[in-house]
């Protein structure tokens, strides 16, 4: 087989950033490893053998699915290239270097799961030395991201002192920051780009004079003029990277970008407003390969329903589809009331992703989150009745965060109704100052005292290490029937019923509380495990 003309590295696993070290404390762990569902089944069926199990589940676990790779390769192949899509689970791993050496003409690698320039410089480095003839050309949302660092650095809205290190995990800033990338695609999209970019490549001319790219020469970052480019559905057909029925949730885009302006946010106003015609999206979603009649979706949208009135279409174009769907996505809780929680249970919803993010009204209203804790409880429970799990993200340490506002946060975590036939997952953040988000602004800066940049930071009320501090003692005081949110777990397990489920998180809290060095009265691990292992047994009875 010759030569792709690209080989299209899309990201690595999803990556946990924000607080990830803070929030292990909360999971259980087995001889190192996370006890995620998956790997608790994997770990009973191997008799408590955790290396066992961990094989187990390199043999049976479903592939990550890149939609921003999938989409790429379709999209090259359509105007005429070849392209082939990298394995995207080990990163400078023999499977990658197995594709490197086939000698493709270039590289490129999405950066949608890498968010610091260092991890994208690391994978270029390494195609650089596996496939040495090949151009590495990098594009995507976080080298958008670094162009618009750059412009807000002229005027000033990104100060000076905050220049080295926001240009660290940025491109376009510091030249002196070298970098193994030959081209920059500049572009809230950019496959046009890549597109005439390749064409260059295959023709012998010179990319270097495209619009919309950028890169080091003579000690200077050169970047072309930034043109908009054309706007293109983010549409797969999922029968050409599916080659069989799969039970993982298969990633789809309803529709792109967020109206709303949360102050933390650093992706707002990123990329314009779009929602996806109905039509299309169902087409899509019947390409993918049902698994015993049910399809499985995520949808990857920054919100889902950015109306009340989209969120009743959609659902109800999903009923009537007949497709079989079962989907999670990320959707603001405000539009959630008894109709809407009706019409996503019978459209197919497990789970909805709730961006929560405190329990405190004055918290809630310096993030301009638009919600009270009062329709958050509501809407909370309008979803569970109806057996449709939630997942609720919380920043720690915004500025004003003190710990009373902390402390309502927690008592809104455990106002979360335990009796519906629901899980409730929860996952705490660390604030970061990024140069993009409202709250990093000079003006945010003056009012709230604060100073620092990333996951450094202090302002009136807090700190970064009292703020981790916080995120890593919180699961102590949380009911044991709420579940911090685990690396590839999802809330069903097929042969397990809900209620075994809410009794799986219950043990599993018990059993990392113990590990924590909290006392439970009258527990005792031995017997938790035995108890936790009888749960799974219910699965191939």
């Amino acid at each position: 087989m010759p030569a792709p003309d690209a080989l299209i590295i899309a990201g690595d696993d999803p990556q946990e950033v924000l607080g990830s070290r803070e929030r292990d404390t909360a999971r259980l762990r087995v001889d190192g490893t996370a006890a995620a569902l998956p790997f608790l089944d994997a770990y009973f069926r191997a008799g408590r053998d955790a290396a066992a199990a961990r094989a187990l589940l390199r043999g049976e676990s479903a592939p990550f699915l890149s939609l921003n790779g999938a989409y790429l390769c379709q999209f090259l192949e359509a105007r005429g290239f070849t392209a082939a899509l990298a394995p995207d689970r080990a990163p400078n791993g023999e499977a990658l270097r197995a594709a490197l050496a086939a000698g493709p003409r270039a590289v490129v690698i999405s950066t949608t799961f890498l968010p610091f320039a260092a991890q994208i410089d690391a994978l270029a480095a390494f195609a650089k030395r596996h496939a040495p003839g090949a151009a590495v050309i990098a594009g995507g949302i976080q080298v958008w991201k670094s162009y618009r660092h750059d412009r807000l650095l002229a005027p000033g809205s990104i100060g000076s002192e905050l220049r080295g290190a926001v240009s660290e995990h940025s491109y376009l800033m510091d030249a002196h920051l070298a970098s193994p990338v030959d081209l920059f695609i500049v572009s809230n999209s950019g496959e046009e780009t890549l597109a005439r970019v390749l064409a260059c490549l295959r023709d012998g001319g010179d990319a270097r004079r495209l619009d919309n790219v950028a890169w080091i020469a003579g000690g200077k970052w050169r970047v072309n003029p930034v043109a908009p480019e054309p706007f293109h559905e983010v549409r797969v057909d999922w029968t050409r990277f599916l080659g069989r029925p799969t039970s993982a949730f298969v990633p789809v885009q309803a529709g792109l970008g967020c109206g709303f302006r949360c102050a933390f946010c650093d992706f707002a106003g990123l990329r314009p407003v779009r929602t996806r015609s109905l039509a299309s999206l169902l087409e899509e979603i019947r390409t993918i390969p049902p698994c015993d009649g049910v399809r499985r979706v995520y949808f990857t949208d920054d919100n889902l329903f950015p109306t009340r009135r989209r969120a009743v279409e959609l659902c109800r174009a999903l009923i009537a589809s007949g497709l079989g769907v079962r989907w999670r996505g990320l959707a603001r809780v405000a539009v959630v009331d008894d109709e809407t929680a009706d019409l996503m249970a019978r459209s197919g919803c497990l789970e909805v992703l709730l961006g929560v993010e405190s329990g405190d009204p004055g918290m809630l209203r310096r993030m301009n989150k638009r919600v009270s804790p009062e329709q958050i409880l509501s809407g909370i429970a309008c979803l569970g009745r109806r057996g449709i799990s939630t997942k609720s993200t919380f920043i720690v340490g915004f500025p004003g965060e003190t710990e009373d506002t902390i402390r309502n946060t927690i008592a809104l975590l455990n106002a979360y109704p335990a009796d519906a036939p629901a899980l409730h997952r929860y996952m705490f953040f660390l604030f970061a100052v990024l140069p993009l988000s409202a709250a990093a602004g000079p003006e945010a800066r003056r009012r709230y005292g604060l100073t620092g940049y990333g996951y450094d930071w202090k302002h009136a009320t807090m700190d970064a290490p009292t703020a981790a501090r916080w995120i890593a003692s919180m699961p102590d005081a949380l009911k044991p029937e709420l579940c911090p949110s685990y690396v590839g777990e999802v809330p069903e397990l097929p042969g397990l019923d809900v209620e075994t489920l809410k009794r799986v998180v219950v043990l599993r809290n018990r059993l990392a509380g113990l590990h924590r060095g909290r006392a439970t009265a009258g527990a005792k691990a031995e017997e938790l495990w035995d108890e936790l292992e009888r749960c799974f047994d219910r699965r191939t009875s």
